[in-house]
């Protein structure tokens, strides 16, 4: 039986703040379910996520035709996508505008922060095996030095496009058995929302009858969190 464990990036430390840019809609499922989402690999909108480096491909291809391996590269690309399961995060405290505009033109945007420490204390909750990558941020056709030890290593890897997100990555493989059938979406409980979440940052547009409907949503669910919005509303003082 593969041991239960959860895997860092050596890099990372457990002070470090991170957040997570929802919309609306997607925050009051977090509120309401008390669980966080997690989405198969394959059902992200990059066409390079997960892609292979033009060496690697060639690598796995010719180990293939020699029969020193099983899977050619696209049937590795196949299971690194579909078989793993991607929370996606933003490291740091400060505001990032970009993402404050791509999730609800910064108007109708909640950032939920936490820490990387209380991120592998979730993780270790749900007796699943777990990864938090950094992620690399490179031109994929260009790239040929990489070592990939494992199917999740693909996945730490985006164009360098999406530079802009300092993404960190909740990776929760499921390889096993009926691979191929994994559905597109995972739930995994938060036992507890008040340990878990750091607090709440409001959009630096929101408007007032936002800002309340937040506040409301949180007091409803027993969320005992810390809830400002954006220094950005703000002029300095």
């Amino acid at each position: 039986m593969t041991p239960i464990r959860v895997t860092t990036d050596t890099d990372l430390k457990e002070s470090m703040i991170v957040r997570r840019y929802v919309e609306l809609p997607k925050f009051l499922d977090l509120l309401h379910s008390k669980s966080l989402y997690l989405r198969r690999a394959d059902g992200f909108t990059d066409r390079l996520e997960g892609a292979l480096f033009p060496s690697l491909r060639a690598g796995m291809d010719a180990a293939h035709a020699r029969g020193d391996s099983r899977e050619n590269a696209d049937d590795f690309y196949r299971k690194a996508r579909t078989g793993s399961y991607v929370s996606c995060w933003s490291i740091g405290a400060k505001d990032n505008m970009a993402l404050w505009q791509l999730y609800g033109g910064a108007k109708t945007c909640v950032a939920v922060t936490t820490t990387v420490g209380r991120l592998i204390r979730l993780a270790l909750s749900w007796n699943e095996t777990a990864e938090l990558r950094r992620v690399d941020y490179v031109d994929h056709r260009r790239v040929s030095d990489y070592v990939i030890g494992s199917y999740t290593d693909v996945l730490k890897f985006k164009n360098e496009a999406f530079n802009y997100e300092s993404e960190l990555r909740l990776i929760v493989p499921r390889m096993g058995k009926g691979w191929k059938q994994n559905p597109v979406g995972l739930r995994l409980p938060i036992a507890d929302l008040d340990t878990f979440i750091r607090s709440v940052v409001l959009a630096p547009e929101a408007e007032p009858w936002f800002i309340e409907a937040v506040s409301g949503l949180c007091a409803k669910y027993d969320l005992d969190v810390p809830i400002r919005q954006s220094a950005l509303a703000t002029l300095p003082t």
